[in-house]
């Protein structure tokens, strides 16, 4: 199955489905195929210029650093031998774009105490030629920052933040929450919603953060009714995490900050393309261009197996996350 999907209908049928209820999902990365990225969606952004915030690291393409297994996005932050830092950053620029919607990440981020800064958040396409802050920055999540370090609660601590252009000035809005255990101990699900009206971020259904963007003229924020872009990356201090010197960084490492999967649905306001994204329709199982009775019959009849042919998810099991794509193709396939 393509990891690029496109929905034309959806249908809410089961009512006990644990999928994002009644959404479209409009398309999929989960990282099922490795040794690297997907070079269809994902490139990368190489080098050790600090990105405008003294960071430590060399991100690099190598697979040392950034690489898929196991149906998982792994990104690696090193200490190499001779002391320098090295890890990983990718973008969807160009290749997977999107304005406005409802998107879903599981993730599941180092131990950062002290100095590991993970982000999953998102930049203006404009960003090549307008630069920065003109294009408009999201952070759906960033953590390690420098306050939560000196409060012991690092792995606790979560960002959410927009920056954008204000008349002609840099202007930034963000919040944080600060959870009640660490979230470095396993996967958790981070979620954006994105409208004309307002940003919100979540994780494991809690907001972090919200934002109202429905006056685009009057917070200058026209950066926020444009395409967006994805970027995964996981820094080695920076002014962030308040370390810019090598020897103040002790969290443990090799640090590894993995994706299970990001996805997007259509929240009625959604719009997805790029060179990358392809219209799929994976859940006509039966070949005939519409996704019906027939195809939930093949699924069903296919139900508990390890059959590649109805493991639409591609998890190696027939279950109810199939039957979730099924009903959300439901009707013609889109041309």
């Amino acid at each position: 199955m393509s990891r690029k999907h496109a929905i034309h209908a959806t249908a809410c049928l089961l009512a006990l489905l644990s999928c994002t209820p009644c959404l479209a999902q409009l398309w999929s990365e989960e990282f099922t195929d490795g040794p690297s990225p997907d070079p269809a969606i994902w490139s990368y952004d190489l080098g050790n210029w600090g990105w405008g915030n003294q960071e430590l690291q060399n991100y690099t393409n190598s697979t040392d650093n950034v690489r898929v297994e196991d149906g998982t996005l792994v990104i690696t932050a090193r200490r190499e031998a001779d002391g320098s830092f090295t890890s990983g950053r990718i973008r969807t620029q160009d290749k997977l774009v999107f304005q406005y919607g409802t998107v879903e990440a599981r993730i599941r981020v180092p131990d950062m105490d002290a100095g590991l800064w993970p982000a999953f958040w998102c930049l203006g396409n404009d960003f090549s030629t307008v630069g920065w802050p003109r294009c408009g920055e999201i952070d759906v999540m960033e953590m390690g920052v420098a306050g939560a370090i000196a409060a012991g609660e690092t792995n606790r601590t979560v960002l959410s933040t927009a920056h954008w252009d204000f008349n002609g000035n840099y202007a930034s809005y963000g919040q944080e929450l600060t959870t009640t255990s660490d979230l470095d101990d396993d996967f958790h699900v981070w979620r954006l919603e994105w409208t004309p009206v307002s940003i919100t971020t979540f994780i494991d259904d809690e907001q972090i953060w919200v934002m109202d963007i429905s006056d685009p003229d009057g917070m200058s924020g026209h950066e926020f009714h444009q395409p967006h872009f994805f970027i995964l990356n996981l820094a080695v201090g920076g002014l962030f995490t308040g370390i810019t010197d090598p020897n103040g960084i002790t969290a443990p490492l090799p640090a590894e900050y993995r994706i299970d999967y990001v996805r997007i649905f259509d929240n009625g306001h959604t719009i997805v393309g790029g060179s990358g994204f392809e219209i799929d329709c994976p859940a006509d199982l039966d070949g005939n261009r519409v996704v019906n009775g027939a195809d939930l019959s093949i699924l069903l009849g296919a139900w508990n197996t390890t059959d590649a042919s109805a493991d639409l998810d591609g998890d190696g099991i027939v279950n109810g996350a199939d039957i979730s794509i099924v009903l959300g193709f439901w009707g013609d396939c889109p041309e």
